[in-house]
């Protein structure tokens, strides 16, 4: 397969997800690009975080990591690592 093939099947693949709503998303990175992280939540459903130079990121994230992100009527204003949850006994 070649580079250009692979890409356009990237493409079609992320036009099926949805652009983010506003408020708050969470959910796994399942791929991250220069402008844009795709996130998919607890249902399996992606959405497409759209990163602008005023996006506040709080990390360099990778697949698999947990996020939220807080998406206003002008875009993503930040992605953070979603706090663990888990107890410490």
């Amino acid at each position: 397969m070649t580079a250009l093939t692979a890409v356009g099947l990237l493409y079609a693949a992320l036009s099926l997800a949805a652009v983010a709503p506003q408020g708050q998303v969470e959910g796994e990175v399942m791929q991250v690009f220069s402008t844009m992280i795709v996130i998919k939540n607890e249902q399996g459903h992606a959405t497409i975080l759209q990163l602008t130079p005023r996006t506040q990121l709080g990390a360099q994230f990778k697949p698999g990591d947990k996020v939220v992100a807080y998406v206003t009527p002008y875009g993503v204003s930040s992605v953070q690592l979603k706090a663990n949850t888990a107890q410490i006994p």
